[in-house]
């Protein structure tokens, strides 16, 4: 007999998914450092978690707490903001798609990472492409990627590190959830999704 696959339980995926969205919001109120939120960590990791059937509630945070940063904050609401909504829809489908066929601490943290570097990519070549301070060309995609523009701090490079670490960070919590929940079983995901 196959034994079955445990999952962190459901109301626990949705706490972490929710207090990720939250502290996004809150962060840069309370002077935390920038892009610490652990955005491919909610959009994919939540979505390998919690499954199809749930697979929106990460992409509805993050829309959420991006509307919540533009409306409130000084970026307002955008072409950026299109963007990001475009590659969390991206990512959680990626993310439900490899929950469904396996689940894995390893995949969890590896596709985060992978969506993370690939979602550094894409927002820095949307800000090449978009904002007049970057020339054209091959070295000013390079300067997008690496140092960003001169008059802002801190350089393009930072984003990357910061959002690999709070992606590492959340990756980190869910893995104990997880752990926890296989040592002490309750109500997992594959006993919820068959309800």
């Amino acid at each position: 007999m196959k034994s079955p696959r445990t999952s962190p339980p459901l109301t626990a995926v949705l706490a972490l998914v929710f207090i990720g969205a939250a502290y996004r919001v809150a962060a840069p109120s309370l002077g935390w450092p920038v892009n610490t939120a652990p955005l491919m960590a909610l959009s994919f990791g939540g979505a390998l978690l919690l499954g199809w059937r749930f697979a929106w509630v990460p992409v509805l945070a993050l829309l959420a707490s991006d509307a919540a940063l533009g409306l409130f904050g000084s970026g307002g609401l955008g072409g950026y903001t299109l963007m990001s909504a475009g590659f969390y829809v991206c990512t959680a489908l990626v993310g439900a798609f490899a929950g469904a066929r396996f689940k894995s601490w390893p995949l969890l943290w590896c596709g985060t990472l992978a969506c993370g570097i690939a979602f550094y990519l894409a927002a820095n070549t949307y800000s090449w492409i978009f904002w007049p301070g970057y020339d054209k060309t091959l070295m000013g995609w390079w300067q997008s990627q690496t140092t960003g523009l001169p008059e802002y701090s801190p350089p393009t490079w930072v984003f990357l590190r910061n959002a690999l670490i709070a992606d590492s960070t959340w990756c980190g919590i869910a893995g104990l959830v997880w752990l926890v929940a296989g040592r002490y079983p309750s109500e997992t995901l594959a006993g919820a999704e068959k309800s």
